[in-house]
């Protein structure tokens, strides 16, 4: 395209809003807490970027709330049915500008530099197509732990894992605004993916083009749904790591919890780990280990024979601890509560009794202990 001075406004505006962040909020009786999400979006250092709040069907005083920042032209803000988290940022992608993505739960905190460094790490490494970073945990106005990551992320620890034994790169260029002793690491992590998480979508940003390769959030799933789609991103793209944490991540306790969620959560990591390890060809499988593939989807039916254990479902209990046995028999709490499975109903009541009468005074003398030193 010739560039006339006619037509140079116009080439400039099209170029700018290439640049735009989108940034996806989602939000579900958050009033509480999303006026600090909303302003800490807002004040960000990079300031081309467009704020989406997708309300889920809020019945508190969200609205009430949001109203006041809906004179600022980046906001933007949509009331829908309560349709479930996926479906809400689903609806905030179908309105996104630019060439880039962010999301934010409307109880989480950016740092005031956050989409700066991330975009300058997207500039530096073309090959790179999402960046995500370390986070720290508040709880009220007090921080719990700055970098947080590995006590939130469990397959980190439990299978040894250092950055430099999960990324190909380090990114050896210093970034504006990334503290000295911060490194970006960045390569293919779908091997440790596929074992577990490390990815926490309020530290997201990510090219828009890969959304039209991947797809978007599956509503299927009302939990665990962002672990699915960073699975399938990690599969085909590259993935880059900042270890300086750029969120504070919220423990609140509107929170998902409770038993019916937890049983939704082992419900929905099986399905998802099986369906990633149905796509593995042969070379994928012997280079992952199919005994070390085996253990781990043993080791999340032993999770959900737990749950029905706890639950007094003792048939779907002795189902998935023996499913967890076919796939991992060395895990021996598989035997344990099978064996307790099978007992007589009155006979595991008394033993639970006892069982809680003993923790009950563990805990009395703990207490006394503490008192008295």
């Amino acid at each position: 395209m010739l560039i006339t001075k006619q037509n140079y406004f116009f080439v400039d505006v099209i170029r700018h809003r290439m640049n735009t962040v989108s940034v996806i909020m989602p939000t579900y009786n958050r009033a509480k807490y999303i006026k600090d999400a909303v302003e800490s979006v807002l004040n960000q250092t990079y300031g081309d970027l467009k704020l989406i709040i997708v309300d889920d069907g809020s019945t508190d005083n969200t609205e009430q709330i949001i109203t006041p920042y809906l004179s600022d032209s980046r906001v933007c803000y949509i009331k829908q049915p309560n349709s479930g988290s996926s479906a809400a940022r689903n609806y905030g992608l179908s309105m996104t500008e630019g060439n880039f993505v962010a999301f934010i739960d409307s109880d989480d905190i950016w740092s005031r530099d956050k989409l700066a460094i991330q975009i300058n790490i997207l500039m530096a490494l073309p090959e790179v197509d999402l960046v995500c970073s370390d986070f720290s945990a508040v709880t009220g106005a007090d921080i719990m732990e700055r970098s947080h990551i590995r006590s939130y992320f469990k397959v980190l620890n439990e299978y040894n894992l250092q950055y430099n034994n999960i990324f190909d790169h380090i990114l050896e260029q210093p970034i504006d605004g990334l503290a000295q002793n911060e490194k970006v690491y960045w390569g293919n992590i779908y091997n440790t993916m596929l074992f577990g998480n490390i990815i926490l979508t309020s530290t997201c940003l990510c090219r828009s083009a890969i959304f039209d390769s991947i797809g978007v959030f599956d509503t299927k799933y009302r939990t665990l749904e962002d672990y699915d789609l960073y699975l399938r991103i990690s599969k085909v793209f590259r993935i880059a790591l900042v270890t300086q944490p750029l969120i504070q991540y919220r423990y609140s306790n509107n929170q998902l919890s409770g038993e019916n969620h937890f049983e939704r959560l082992c419900l929905n990591l099986i399905d998802i780990f099986k369906k990633n390890v149905g796509t593995l060809d042969k070379n994928e499988l012997l280079k992952l280990g199919s005994r070390k593939i085996q253990r781990r989807l043993g080791m999340y039916e032993a999770m959900l024979g737990y749950y029905y254990f706890n639950k007094k479902e003792m048939e779907l209990a002795k189902r998935y601890y023996w499913k967890s046995l076919e796939n991992n028999p060395g895990y021996f709490k598989s035997y344990f509560y099978i064996f307790f499975s099978l007992l007589p109903a009155g006979i595991l009541q008394l033993l639970r009794r006892i069982k809680h009468i003993i923790v009950s005074r563990e805990r009395i003398v703990k207490h006394d202990f503490q008192n008295h030193t």
